[in-house]
């Protein structure tokens, strides 16, 4: 009996490895291609060069991310979130652990664009581009800077792009506060103030380079094709002669010459009224 019961034993082990060995190379995959959609899901793509791999139901995973909060929700994601499909295990958390090798590394994850602005002023004309990573900060600057802007002769042209990947900004505080002076800027000067956002405003002659604007923008590296875009009004604005001013003057005035006179009400007589006539049909006198 005892014979019996311990072949019935090694009987199990055997079915129980054999088993283990069909189950588990394929709960790993499951497991592996789970993880793959969840981290691909991320939003903005920011998990999208994070790996798992799967060592039985434990979790490794490798890869970059960009900071150290996407390398804490790389793993919360692993570690509470994944399910594999069924009426079973739809409910269940099949993860028993995560070892995190993730590396901060924003040179190789996938790219964040990093906040930048550039102010600039020319002829009575004023326009913001860049990048921020929420409507909300936009608001905030747009409302802060208006103070240290002169009289607008047009309203602030708002050209910043909120890009909800983009990286946080690493003094957004003082960036609000620190935005330079330009209230004494004469409108027949030209003015040029840029930022990465880290609480400092760099400004630069009108006659600045793409290169020296890239320069001062090195830390967020804005694409230059964005710099030349930002800067072409600017560029292209020339003050007037004296005779243009003249001109200009004098179109002015003839407008308003014209819209005056359209105005004014007209005196002639209706020529749609007849002759006024008596009660027999004849003329009569006019009626006072």
């Amino acid at each position: 009996m005892k014979k019996y019961f311990q072949s019935g034993i090694i009987l199990v082990l055997i079915l129980w490895l054999f088993g283990a060995m069909i189950y588990l190379p394929s709960t790993e995959g499951k497991l592996q291609e789970a993880a793959r959609v969840k981290l691909a899901a991320a939003k903005g793509g920011v998990l999208a060069k994070v790996s798992a791999e799967f060592s039985g139901q434990q979790a490794i995973l490798t890869g970059a991310v960009a900071t150290a909060a996407e390398k804490a929700q790389a793993q919360a994601l692993i570690e509470n979130h994944l399910r594999l499909p069924g009426w079973f295990t739809g409910n269940m958390n099949p993860v028993t652990g995560v070892t995190n090798h993730i590396a901060v590394d924003p040179e190789h994850a996938p790219f964040r664009p990093q906040p930048w602005l550039i102010l600039t002023l020319y002829g009575g004309n004023q326009r913001l581009d860049g990048v921020l990573p929420s409507a909300g900060q936009r608001q905030d600057l747009l409302a802060a800077i208006v103070s240290k802007l002169p009289p607008p002769v047009t309203p602030l042209n708002d050209q910043i792009a909120v890009a909800e990947t983009a990286l946080a900004a690493t003094n957004w505080e003082a960036t609000q506060a620190e935005v330079p002076d330009l209230t004494a800027t004469p409108k027949e000067e030209r003015a040029i103030a840029v930022t990465t956002c880290d609480g400092k405003w760099s400004t630069l002659p009108a006659t600045a380079t793409d290169a020296e604007i890239a320069a001062a923008l090195k830390a967020s590296k804005v694409p230059e094709n964005e710099i030349t875009h930002a800067l072409a009004k600017l560029r292209s604005w020339k003050n007037l002669t004296p005779e243009e001013i003249k001109q200009q003057a004098e179109q002015k005035a003839a407008a308003d010459a014209a819209a005056k006179a359209k105005t004014k009400p007209s005196l002639a007589p209706n020529k749609n009224l007849g002759p006024f006539k008596g009660p027999n049909g004849g003329l009569g006198p006019s009626p006072r």
